[in-house]
């Protein structure tokens, strides 16, 4: 999902869960026009990293606390403001029941979530 800071909604993507989120990345950003993109951990990728780079996006996603560097490199502003799109998806999930829904397919999931 992509979201603004303030909470808005820009796009989504629908995956099967086998599906790795870094494999819909380019479908997720098609017209988006904030060249900033602040991810989880799932987007974690060096190859990403450039790859969107050449498309004129700015990743950053958090280290692991294990990694070098993770502790300057995590800073509180930045996971503050990770912490608005995360509460936007749960806020989701409970409102629409989606991790509850009765979809037999990706198709019913996304009637279900629109």
């Amino acid at each position: 999902m992509l979201v603004t800071l303030s909470g808005y909604i820009l796009n989504y993507v629908v995956t099967p869960a086998s599906i790795h989120d870094m494999r819909a990345v380019n479908e997720l950003l098609e017209n988006c026009q904030q060249p900033y993109i602040l991810a989880d951990l799932g987007y974690l990728s060096r190859e990403l990293r450039e790859n969107l780079k050449q498309k004129g996006y700015h990743l950053w996603t958090p280290l692991r606390q294990n990694m070098t560097g993770a502790k300057q490199h995590n800073h509180w502003k930045l996971m503050a403001m990770r912490r608005t799109i995360e509460t936007r998806f749960s806020e989701l999930c409970v409102l629409f029941e989606i991790e509850q829904t009765l979809a037999r397919g990706l198709t019913g999931l996304q009637l279900r979530i629109e």
